[in-house]
């Protein structure tokens, strides 16, 4: 096996019914209250029926918390606004969405976020290819360092090379969907086509 990608609303996702047919009991458990909560089950649901897990097992989770499980394929679980990606791979996989929208102070986020080499390169980009760019460049960190199982706090500490937007040994991808771009990491190449098999919007 692959690759494999699943891309949907967590509307859609989220409710009680979905959850009880696909997770198990003790992973319910864990879920959080408030305002978390079904962007939280949106994500498991939909990564137990990328891999037809019905009763999804409780999950662990790692140094940063990235989750994970020992008899379950190499996962990561993004989401964005209103929508959850889930990316499966033999090996350890990263993955990043955000919704393609204005953000104000792009420039200053960049120049502080990024190797100087990127933010020069992003800063002389004409202004309408700025934004665009800068999504580009935000989910590629982010996709790395999720492959990393490591945190935002720490996207300053990468030198990513403008060339591949990835470290050495790693490859990376970027597609949209619902003008949703979706940065995926891993430490194989990705094929030419790749998109989601699976999609609940």
């Amino acid at each position: 096996m692959g690759y494999r990608l699943a891309f949907g609303s967590v509307a859609r996702l989220s409710d009680n019914e979905q959850a009880a047919r696909w997770l198990s009991p003790e992973l319910i458990a864990t879920a959080p209250d408030g305002k978390r909560r079904p962007v939280w089950l949106a994500g498991r649901i939909l990564l137990a029926m990328l891999l037809e897990e019905e009763a999804l097992p409780k999950l662990a989770a790692g140094p940063h918390g990235k989750p994970y499980h020992p008899q379950l394929p190499h996962f990561n679980i993004s989401n964005s606004a209103t929508s959850v990606a889930v990316l499966v791979g033999k090996e350890a996989v990263g993955c990043d969405i955000e919704l393609l929208r204005p953000r104000k102070r792009f420039l200053a986020v960049a120049q502080h976020s990024f190797a100087p080499a990127l933010y020069a390169w992003l800063a002389a980009l004409p202004s309408d290819e700025q934004l665009p760019a800068f999504w580009t460049l935000w989910t590629a960190h982010e996709a790395v360092l999720k492959q990393q199982g490591g945190t935002v706090w720490q996207m300053d500490s990468l030198r990513l090379p403008l060339e591949t937007l990835c470290p050495p040994g790693r490859h990376l991808t970027h597609l949209t969907v619902h003008n949703t771009l979706i940065a995926c990491c891993g430490t194989k190449s990705f094929p030419a086509q790749f998109s989601p098999e699976l999609e609940l919007c």
